[in-house]
This record gives structure tokens, sequence and C-alpha cells, in this order.
């Protein structure tokens, strides 16, 4: 990117933490500012009653300066949340937005589900190890990385009760009540660019038809946390429409 370098803002999906964006820290050599947040209800973040994408971004605009330019680079969920603060509605918005892996289509059945998902307890576990394959499974990083990763730090917590993961489970309905994800999508004050894996289970490119975002790109061989599996492609494709953003601009 040309001139000084904006705050680049990462923003990860539902169940995991910022962690998952360390591989790509160390790959950018970023020269500005990075805000890699957990966003509410995750890793160290309070639990609230109020889970929205709207008051995810509310949460992160607090933590830019009034006029501080940002680009934001959001995952699965994360992604809704670059979408709200690139509305305008929550301080100025980014230069670019950039998603991975967010899923557009949700089935009633699924969509049904997730207040009995979310009025679950949280399970306990006996050790660390338990509790952090259990992170892994909520966040789709089973598989992925291995259970003492860094990566999995923030994702569990120790309590009297024993080992549980740090999500709190109402988590799972920051999209209640929010527009459709082509509505959510339309009229945006920045460029937006998605990307998916060639294997992400949650979303394909047949599903972004009629998306105002046009074609997704695809990640060859990569699945729903690409970012992790090959922090350099998914950073090198940032950078390039980013830099591209900038450039018209």
């Amino acid at each position: 990117m040309t001139g000084s370098a904006p705050t680049l803002v990462l923003l990860h999906g539902l169940g995991a933490t910022s962690q998952v964006w360390d591989p790509l820290i160390e790959t950018t050599a970023w020269t500005g500012r990075v805000l890699a947040p957990d966003l509410r209800g995750h890793g160290s973040e309070r639990w609230t009653d109020t889970y929205s994408f709207g008051a995810m971004a509310s949460d992160v605009a607090e933590l830019l300066g009034r006029d501080e330019p940002y680009v934001v680079l959001g995952h699965s969920m994360g992604g809704g949340v670059g979408a709200a603060l690139a509305t305008g509605l929550f301080g100025h918005p980014p230069e670019t937005l950039g998603t991975i892996g967010v899923k557009i289509v949700w089935s009633d059945e699924e969509l049904a589900r997730l207040p009995d998902i979310a009025a679950k307890p949280s399970r306990f576990f006996d050790d660390r190890e338990g509790a952090s394959d259990w992170f892994l499974k909520l966040s789709g990083l089973f598989g992925v990385v291995a259970w003492d990763s860094p990566v999995t730090e923030r994702g569990v917590i120790s309590t009297p009760e024993g080992w549980r993961a740090s999500q709190d489970p109402r988590t799972v309905l920051v999209g209640t009540g929010a527009p459709s994800f082509p509505e959510m999508f339309e009229g945006l004050l920045a460029p937006v660019f998605m990307s998916l894996g060639e294997h992400d289970p949650l979303v394909s490119p047949t599903d972004h038809k009629g998306m105002p975002t046009g074609v997704p790109h695809v990640f060859n061989g990569l699945g729903h946390n690409a970012m992790v599996e090959d922090p350099a492609t998914v950073w090198a494709w940032f950078r390039g429409v980013a830099s591209l953003a900038r450039a018209r601009a």
C-alpha cells in the first residue's frame, strides 16, 4: 500500500478469539497500527445481554480514533461486524472491507435452532485439553490446530466448576433481527471484497448469487479458517485488494 498505512482491524469469527489472527499478523509486517480485539462474549471480553453486529461494531469503533483511517478484514461473524462498521452508523467507515468465509445462506431450520443453542449452559471439562478441544470445535478450528496451540490460549478459562470455553453461548444470536446478508452488504460506504476457502463447509460461491459484492475470491485447497491454514495466501489477497481500493480512492 502507498502512503502511511491505515490501521489494520482484524475481526474474528463466532466462537473464536483474536488469537486466530496471530499467524497472519506474523506474516504481514504491517507498518501501521494493528487492532485485533476479542469481540464481546468471546475470549477476554465481557459477557452481556446484547449480542448483535451493531453492538460489536460499536465496541470496535470505540477503539478507533475519531479520524483514524483503517481497513477491516473480518472472518465469518467478523465480516458481519465489518459490514456494520461500513454503514457509517458507528463512526467513519473503513477504507476497505475484506471478508473471509461469511455464511451467506441460513435455512429456516438453522435459524430455528439458534435459541436452543443459546440457552444451553456452558460445558465444563476436567482439564484444559478437553475444554480446548471443545473450543476448537466451536470455532471451526478442530483438526486445523492442536489443542495446546497458542491460538487456544484465550479460548478457554479455568473456573471453580472446571474448564470451559470462554465464549458466551448466547453469542450465536448475533444475527437475530439483522437484515439478510444481501441486504446487509448493500449500499455500504466502503469497497467490499469477499472471499472463502474452496473447502469451506459453511459457504460456497453459489451462495453469493444475488450478493451486491459480486463473485467472491476462492482460496484453493483451504477451508473455513483460511487465515489460519495459509496466512500468507490470505494476506497476499487482502493486501492486494486493499491497495487497489486505496489507489482508486
